[in-house]
């Protein structure tokens, strides 16, 4: 055996003791966060004192001699530790990226080594994907981040060492190099959201606007281009920029909300005595917002208050509180002109607002949509839904009608999959139809009768054609992803909703082009 082999046994050899080194250290670990956060024993036994005396067994017959008998050795173990790395993923998709995160930071620095391990464990396994890219994306910044106590901050390592970590790490994938021009436009997209972020002054904004969502939406969709060494050291200063923010944010919310939050669990009796007759969605709202309070000072006694868990809280309290200085006290009937429907109206209107953002240029379509559709029984169709006299001059597509009864939770989705981001997409889609054609409407009347139209109308549909280039090229990339592993059914609900929204934006174009 030439001397190059024996250099690819020994290579060989050293990746299999450093996969069971990350092994056996996720095993440590899984052990710790079975036993103190889920109270449950691991789901697999590995003697993984076994495997070593086998694996070192075989770091003495790395020779020319017993060359044969040392690649035959390696194979029986590489097969092994697949079968043992497949039951450790198992158990892993148990314990969620927000538990892996309260672990590890529960405990005080660990020795960076330990986090490397970790990291190797999902790419030795090439996991990473959902749930996993966000643990990993928490490692690498474990291991990217730095906390300044002078500054009350982290500070992202730039250093041509830590470089060198990451290389080393994710050379453990053996990904394809991509074009440098593509890594260079995947760097300035990250580094715009960083900038995004940076400017955002108030607490609400980093949900209204989807700020965290679309970074970590971003961070999924772009695939093995998240490895790439400059991508994620590019992302690593995204996360820690973004930590900074919202700290800082929290920090002066924190106070103001915990008053506001006191202030309402003293007067909920009141609300619920001069509110609660005529008005029983108010119960139900009282009741969502004790619940958020329970779960934010749950998680707030952690040291793990979510963005989601204060947002939640938040809208419940604005909701609430609005009411309260309206009618706190007042007579029986000074709620007597509220129509039936306002409450409903409101918690619609709060349900999109926590989905698709204040700012959204689609919200009032989108609560039309949501007002037309909700009357309807979970036992209903969509084609029986978009057929109906309340609907139909909507022109919903059944699966639009679907999607925001899955997106809501009115009726459970055909299968255990998490689509919301195609959910979110077809409504979106839906409510840009409506708009576009409301605007083409207007405009199209004003020039036939040789008036001006508005400017406000004219720019509003200026945001209507943004806002179609923006969804097109979300449903592009669901067909790139759908030819390969959808069936023909979902590849004709994303072109058949596509082309009716390209139809409607080459519409309202002409007609915005020709008063430019």
């Amino acid at each position: 055996m030439s001397v190059a082999e024996i250099g690819a046994l020994h290579a060989r050899y050293v990746r299999m003791s450093d996969r069971f080194k990350s092994l056996w250290t996720y095993h440590q670990f899984a052990s710790g966060v079975f036993k103190n956060f889920l109270g449950l024993s691991l789901p697999y036994a590995v003697d993984f004192q076994k495997i070593f005396e086998r694996i070192k067994a075989i770091g003495g017959t790395l020779n020319a001699a017993q060359a044969a008998e040392a690649q035959s050795a390696l194979s029986v173990s590489e097969l092994g530790l697949d079968r043992i790395s497949r039951q450790v993923l198992d158990a892993d998709a148990q314990i969620p990226p927000s538990m892996l995160r309260r672990f590890l930071e529960k405990v005080k620095k660990q020795d960076e080594t330990i986090i490397h391990s970790l990291i190797k464990l999902y790419l030795y396994a090439d996991a990473v994907e959902s749930d996993c890219r966000d643990k990993l994306d928490f490692l690498f910044t474990r291991i990217g981040e730095d906390f300044v106590a002078e500054r009350g901050e982290y500070w992202s390592r730039d250093s041509l060492e830590f470089r060198e970590k990451i290389i080393a790490l994710v050379s453990i994938l053996r990904v394809a190099e991509p074009p440098q021009e593509e890594v260079v436009r995947i760097i300035r997209a990250i580094r715009s959201m960083r900038d995004e972020v940076q400017r955002v002054e108030h607490f609400e904004e980093l949900t209204d606007r989807g700020l965290l969502r679309n970074a970590r939406t971003f961070k999924h969709r772009i695939g093995d281009l998240y490895f790439h060494p400059d991508v994620l050291l590019a992302i690593v200063e995204l996360n820690v920029s973004t930590k900074n923010r919202f700290l800082k944010l929290y920090q002066s919310e924190e106070q103001r909300l915990l008053l506001d939050a006191d202030k309402l669990m003293e007067h909920g009796q009141a609300i619920e005595r001069n509110f609660g007759d005529t008005n029983p969605e108010l119960i139900d709202e009282i009741a969502r917002f004790r619940a958020a309070k329970e779960r934010f000072d749950e998680l707030r006694a952690q040291s793990n208050v979510k963005h989601d868990v204060i947002t939640n809280l938040k809208a419940s309290m604005t909701n609430i509180m609005a009411q309260l200085d309206r009618g706190l006290g007042a007579e029986e009937e000074a709620t007597a002109d509220l129509p039936e429907t306002f409450f409903d109206e409101t918690e619609r209107q709060e349900e999109i607002v926590t989905r698709f953002g204040r700012d959204d240029v689609l919200l009032k379509f989108l609560t039309r949509i949501a007002t037309a559709l909700a009357p309807f029984d979970a036992d209903v169709t969509g084609e029986q839904i978009v057929d109906s006299p309340s609907v139909k001059e909507l022109r919903l597509e059944p699966w639009e009608a679907d999607a925001w009864r899955y997106l809501f939770a009115r009726t459970p989705p055909p299968d255990a999959e998490d689509h919301e981001e195609l959910w979110m997409l077809f409504l979106r889609a839906a409510a840009l139809r409506v708009k576009v054609d409301e605007e083409a409407t207007i405009i199209a009347t004003a020039m036939a009768a040789g008036v001006r139209p508005e400017p406000e109308i004219m720019a509003s549909a200026k945001l209507s054609l943004d806002c179609a280039k923006e969804l097109d090229e979300h449903f592009n990339d669901f067909l790139h992803e759908a030819v390969y592993d959808s069936g023909a059914r979902f590849v004709h609900q994303l072109y058949r909703s596509r082309f009716r929204l390209l139809r409607g934006f080459s519409g309202l174009w002409l007609i915005y082009d020709r008063r430019r």
